[in-house]
């Protein structure tokens, strides 16, 4: 079993949402092909939730949304779950 250090976890975590990214837009460019609607989930936050999400900073993008939004803890944490 490896053990990761901070900057390891950092370094993958980005990596990923690198790649998730990557992997909304070809979606998106599909559907659009295939005549199928489709909306990426971050499209309906605030855009500093959504930048907040994509930095890996999810606990920031809770807060940041229910100061935006004046929604509660478990809504907020539904919202930034889904994005």
């Amino acid at each position: 079993m490896s053990v990761y250090n901070e900057a390891q976890l950092s370094s993958f975590v980005d990596q990923v949402f690198a790649r998730l990214r990557k992997i909304e837009e070809q979606v998106a460019v599909l559907s659009e092909k295939a005549g199928v609607p489709y909306e990426a989930p971050s499209k309906s936050v605030p855009a500093e939730v959504a930048r907040l999400v994509e930095e890996g900073d999810r606990l920031g993008a809770l807060r940041k949304y229910r100061e935006l939004s004046g929604c509660g803890a478990e809504e907020a944490k539904e919202v930034v779950a889904g994005i």
